[in-house]
């Protein structure tokens, strides 16, 4: 098993675009999520899990970082709820600017029909940020797994999660193990 992605020593030290930044000062616990706005990344559970999230855990938001064809449909859903002001979609991001939110959020989520391996669930870990998957049968160590499409699952889990607060980032150790066994893989094949 290769990891093909590179996680730094420490979380990028660049300015957060100016609504990012803005709601990451207004909310006191911001879950995070990161992926294409489509539907096999189940982005409406999320929004819809946010409002029984904000009822057990004061300041909570969730900001959801990318771009794609449910954007409208996804902003059409925020605005109907009465908390639409808590729930941001940030469009996308430099993945600099990706990293150094998933290391300041309270929680990310990776809520999926169907996934395979996530960087950005590596990187978040990386960074001690707690990170709630549903379980495709590959995440990685540290993972509190939820059943594909469950809110009660996810309500239940993000509340524990938010509770504990984070968790001793790894950062401080750069690992491009991946990428150079990635490089030796292929000076192999080529040789």
């Amino acid at each position: 098993l290769i990891a093909p992605h590179s996680l730094p020593e420490h979380p990028p030290e660049v300015q957060l675009p100016p609504p990012v930044e803005t709601f990451f000062r207004t909310h006191g616990k911001v879950l995070v999520s990161t992926g294409w706005l489509e539907p096999e990344y189940d982005f409406p559970l999320q929004i819809r899990a946010l409002g029984a999230i904000r009822q057990r855990v004061s300041g909570a938001g969730l900001m959801i970082l990318g771009a794609g064809r449910l954007e409208e449909s996804l902003r059409g859903q925020i605005n109907a709820t009465p908390y639409a002001e808590h729930v941001l979609l940030a469009g996308d991001v430099p993945h600099e600017a990706a990293m150094a939110a998933l290391a300041r959020c309270g929680l990310f989520l990776r809520t999926a029909w169907y996934d395979g391996d996530s960087v950005s669930v590596r990187e978040a870990l990386h960074f001690g940020t707690p990170v709630i998957a549903t379980d495709n049968g590959m995440r990685p160590a540290g993972v509190r797994l939820i059943p594909v499409a469950d809110l009660d699952a996810l309500v239940e889990a993000a509340v524990d999660e938010l509770g504990k607060g984070r968790r001793s980032p790894s950062a401080g150790r750069a690992d491009d193990s991946g990428i150079h066994a990635v490089y030796d893989l292929y000076r192999e094949l080529a040789g």
